[in-house]
């Protein structure tokens, strides 16, 4: 006791540290641990619990005596005590999933709410919303409902802007860490150097599908003369259809805004706000909400093709076409200009094209009534091969993958063609078929009878040779018509001919594989997407088969005259394959119980069913089915944004959509000959409002150049003159501001301010560098005011001055009275539809309808 008193001493004095050892303060020494045995831990637990131990008297009684004595004790508290416990009772009564569960599970559960109840759950807590627009969620949300989107454009839009803000930072960070050691020489700070600075200018940013090219028919008729029906407009949507509820956007990001940042600050797509976006634009579509546009841009119709227009192709910003005037022409979408020169091959009219603008690709490949088939460099326009005498008949239609060409042609048949170097020792090397619709040039081996070792040794010899690129593998010899359309997909072939038939060919080895039969007349288009077969014909009707079992599942009754041109797509989300074929089976069971109940007649036979007058455009009803044992239900399944778009010789376009019980019906009818008249009004009123406000800019520019630079007088002269001479002069005065004068007598402006045509291998955006002078601009401005004032004066003018305009000018037809509309080609992706026809001008309808939002979200979405 007596050597522990000095230490107590110690310790009572004050000021000595030894003090902070006490109970209430424990030292961290960097290592600590739990001293208590797992009993006392349990002890300490239930003790917090019960932060007052209760008479053990009271447990003796039942649940509902205690309950009643709680309640008891409660009515004597305060209304405040009351509230602290209840809300120490609160998590006992509630348990919240979202902190109970990881987000991966949540999402999984999140995914199966429909859209409203969705964002109704999102309204529950900042959690539950936190949680609802993670963008796992939406980004599987959006694939689920069918929709495509371009990958590589999100992965380059978020590194370059991921790239911009790191540049940012290091700027910034140099500017920070500026070498201070360096004597600063002081300078006064202007006025303008208070100003703050303008925000950076946002970089920009990168700007894709089923395609099916279909030229001028055989469909097993003569030619028919021009509609005589006119049809009106027809909007026939179904009275359920609600309009789309406002999607709100996640807390951490602008409604406009395509990225948000990640916790690492990196930036990321915006996944809610696209969902929403693809939903806006969707229902555009649905509501038939649209602008209109048109190729060339109406300020420059010396641009346009001079003859009717066969065949058009877009992929991104790129769109190619062909025509009558026999030249190819390749056009930018953004500026709705040409992108350089025609290009001039072709000794007649070009019929069919497709192209790539990839890198790696680079080629547009043309057939033409010529029997030629050129390639061409997408990028310069250069010829760069021609097959001459492809077919012995017009190339009606060409398909080309990484592999292979494809031709076919009035002549009846169609052919192969390598792309590359190809050896016999290659996979895509042609196998040989016995068959009699497959004919092999004599240079084909049959690899089947010759070992590899030995056309090694043939190859090392030089007694083979492999076959240069373009080089005819086989002829494809089975229909009794002209070939007008094909298709490739994979290792299939699909063609359609006047001659009624559709058929599937093997590409490696030929060989006819199924045919389809259905129309009643001559098909002139077709497209395949290895579940569904779609064409279009000359009795009128779009028509969809299975092609596993080559069942007829729906037709499609709308147009009055040939359907020239289709196009679909179904939607189908990951793994439809499995759902399609399940709701065939259920259809069929349907129909099998129907039939044994006695609510339809027994199996009807195919012929009678082919005759019958009332088609099945995609009904389930047992008593509409028109085949069974098919993998694909009535109508061909997919998603509830599936659709349709045909062009017909009646000068209709129709969108078709399903209604809720999976049958067909014409959402929307459009004419192109509207779609020209709304394009070209549209175009000049927007270029005369620019035009007015380079006016406005203009006219002090200009006066203030006169004020500089005073004109010369011309006093002696004009002393000389009569006051008579002065009225009927042409006075530059009375020039410049456009007096009324002038708006009397309209005058083309200058020869030198007229748009000129691009010279070869130039771009077509202008030199932004240019300072435009101001009498140039007042100029430009009043021409183009008189040319929107003649477009409204034909739109208003009787159709024998119409066509007295023709008359006159016959290459390029009146902005607003086009000529007879029969359509030929037509092609959309996520957001318009492009179409070509008689009328030398190409006409869209653009489903963005001038939303900005939708616009810049656009440039990610594809087709369906």
């Amino acid at each position: 006791m007596d050597s522990e008193q000095p230490s107590g001493a110690a310790l009572s004095k004050p000021g000595l540290t030894a003090a902070s050892l006490a109970a209430s303060f424990k030292l961290d020494e960097g290592y600590s641990d739990d001293t208590k045995s797992q009993p006392e831990n349990d002890a300490a637990v239930a003790q917090s619990e019960e932060a007052m131990l209760l008479p053990q008297c009271i447990f003796s009684h039942t649940e509902a005596e205690r309950a009643e004595l709680a309640y008891t004790i409660l009515r004597s508290l305060r209304t405040s005590t009351i509230a602290s416990v209840v809300d120490r009772l609160t998590p006992r009564l509630h348990m919240d999933p979202v902190f109970k569960l990881p987000p991966e599970i949540t999402a999984e559960v999140f995914a199966y709410l429909d859209l409203t109840t969705l964002l109704t759950a999102s309204l529950a807590s900042r959690s539950w919303r936190n949680r609802i627009f993670d963008s796992r969620l939406w980004r599987d949300l959006y694939i689920r409902e069918g929709w495509r989107l371009d990958i590589d454009a999100i992965r380059r839009y978020e590194r370059l802007h991921s790239e911009l803000a790191s540049h940012n930072r290091k700027s910034r960070a140099r500017h920070d860490d500026s070498d201070v050691s360096e004597p600063q020489l002081k300078r006064r700070v202007t006025e303008a150097g208070l100003s703050p600075r303008g925000p950076a200018t946002q970089a920009p940013q990168p700007s894709s599908s089923w395609n099916e090219q279909h030229q001028p028919v055989e469909a097993d008729v003569p030619e028919s003369p021009h509609d005589a029906e006119g049809d009106r407009e027809m909007r026939d949507v179904y009275s359920e259809g609600r309009p789309l509820s406002s999607i709100p956007s996640p807390p951490s990001a602008k409604s406009s805004s395509l990225l948000i940042r990640s916790p690492n600050g990196s930036p990321k797509i915006n996944w809610p706000h696209i969902y929403k976006q693809r939903r806006r634009l969707e229902d555009n579509w649905f509501k038939g909400r649209f602008t209109n546009f048109q190729l060339p841009h109406p300020a420059h119709m010396e641009e346009a093709h001079t003859q009717c227009v066969y065949a058009i192709q877009f992929v991104g910003r790129w769109l190619v076409s062909g025509s009558r005037d026999r030249t190819v022409r390749v056009w930018d979408l953004d500026s709705k200009r040409l992108w350089h020169p025609p290009l001039l091959g072709h000794s007649t009219s070009v019929l069919c094209l497709q192209f790539d603008p990839s890198p790696e690709e680079d080629l547009i490949i043309s057939g033409g009534s010529d029997k030629n088939v050129i390639i061409w460099k997408f990028s310069t326009g250069e010829k760069i091969q021609e097959l001459h005498n492809a077919h012995e008949d017009s190339v009606l239609n060409l398909k080309f993958d990484k592999r292979y060409l494809v031709t076919c042609s009035k002549d009846k048949l169609i052919k192969v063609w390598n792309r590359r170097d190809l050896s016999p020792l290659d996979k895509d090397y042609p196998t040989f078929h016995r068959g009699p619709a497959v004919k092999y040039p004599s240079y084909i081996i049959d690899t089947a009878f010759v070992s590899p070792s030995r056309i090694e040794a043939e190859l090392a010899n030089h007694h083979m040779k492999s076959l240069e690129p373009f080089s005819l593998l086989m002829t494809l010899d089975g229909h009794g018509a002209a070939v007008n359309a094909i298709q490739i997909n994979d290792d299939e072939i699909v063609s359609a001919s006047g001659d009624r038939l559709i058929k599937v060919w093997g590409i490696r080895n030929g060989a006819c594989l199924k045919t389809l039969m259905g129309h009643t007349k001559g098909i002139a288009c077709v497209q395949f997407d290895n579940r569904r077969i779609v064409s279009g014909s000359n009795d009128d009707t779009v028509r969809i088969f299975d092609h596993s079992s080559r069942a007829e599942v729906a037709c499609l009754e709308g147009h009055s005259n040939l359907v020239r041109t289709v196009q679909a797509g179904f939607g189908d989300p990951p793994g439809a394959e499995e759902a399609l074929r399940l709701e065939a089976l259920a259809v069929d069971n349907d129909y099998w119980d129907a039939q044994r109940s006695g609510n339809v007649p027994d199996y009807q036979q195919r012929s009678s069913r082919r005759t019958a007058t009332n088609r099945n455009a995609g009904s389930r009803n047992p008593r509409d089915v028109m085949a069974l044992g098919a993998r694909i239900p009535p109508g061909g399944g997919g998603s509830r944004w599936a659709r349709i778009v045909s062009g017909s010789y009646d000068e209709t376009v129709i969108i078709w959509r399903k209604d809720r019980d999976g049958k067909w019906l014409v959402s929307h009818r459009l004419r192109q000959a509207d779609a020209v008249v709304n394009a070209t009004a549209t175009a000049l009123h927007r270029g005369r409002e620019a035009a007015n406000r380079a006016m406005l800019r203009a006219i002090p520019a200009l006066h203030h150049q006169q004020a500089i630079h005073p004109p010369p007088q011309p006093a002696a002269q004009n002393n000389n003159t009569p006051p008579a001479g002065n009225a009927n002069g042409n006075n530059n005065d009375n020039q410049g501001v456009g007096g009324t004068n002038t708006a009397a007598q309209p005058q083309p402006p200058p020869p030198q301010q007229q748009p000129q045509p691009q010279q070869p291998n130039q771009a077509a955006p202008p030199n932004n560098n240019h300072v435009p002078n101001p009498l140039a601009v007042l100029q430009q401005a009043h021409a183009l005011n008189t040319l929107v004032a003649q477009t409204q004066a034909n739109n208003n003018a009787q159709p024998a001055h119409a066509h007295q305009a023709h008359r006159q000018a016959p290459h390029i037809p009146n902005p607003g009275v086009p000529p007879a509309s029969r359509v030929y080609k037509l092609q959309f992706d996520a957001r318009k539809i492009i179409c070509a026809s008689q009328d030398p001008r190409i006409v869209g309808w653009d489903f963005a309808a001038g939303d900005e939002e939708i616009i810049e979200a656009s440039q990610f979405f594809l087709g369906l």
